[in-house]
């Protein structure tokens, strides 16, 4: 891909077309992955109020969109986690050491208020280096 080029990484279905998000742009030898919930590809949501339920689709989510992308959990760079409840960060380290790998990526992780729907409870964004490498 040229140096300057945006390309857009779409799964199918693609659950965010209705909302002109894309889940993904691969640019300047990154991948910039939109916030990933407990969403499925056609846009259900997964694992009701159950967080670690919730938890498992979103990474689930995010690596499936990183390899639509032709990148993988194991290029994530950078990371930001979003959670309505700081009282499930101890799940969330958990997690990292499930699915990233030393080095783990740059994180930050915030409580928030609420996400675009009332019942999710994390949202994932990531960074992750372009290609298998």
């Amino acid at each position: 891909m040229p140096q300057h080029a945006i390309r857009q990484i779409a799964t199918s279905p693609d659950p965010y077309a209705p909302f002109r998000i894309s889940q993904a742009i691969e640019a300047g030898g990154f991948v910039f992955v939109s916030g990933q919930a407990a969403m499925d590809l056609q846009g259900n949501l997964v694992g009701g109020d159950d967080f670690a339920a919730q938890a498992e689709q979103a990474f689930s989510m995010l690596a499936t969109v990183l390899e639509a992308a032709g990148s993988s959990l194991a290029r994530v760079v950078k990371v930001t986690i979003y959670l309505t409840d700081m009282a499930n960060f101890p799940a969330i380290v958990q997690l990292r050491e499930k699915y990233f790998s030393r080095p783990y990526p740059a994180d930050t992780i915030v409580q928030i208020e609420r996400l675009a729907l009332p019942e999710l409870q994390i949202e994932i964004d990531a960074v992750a280096l372009a290609g298998r490498g």
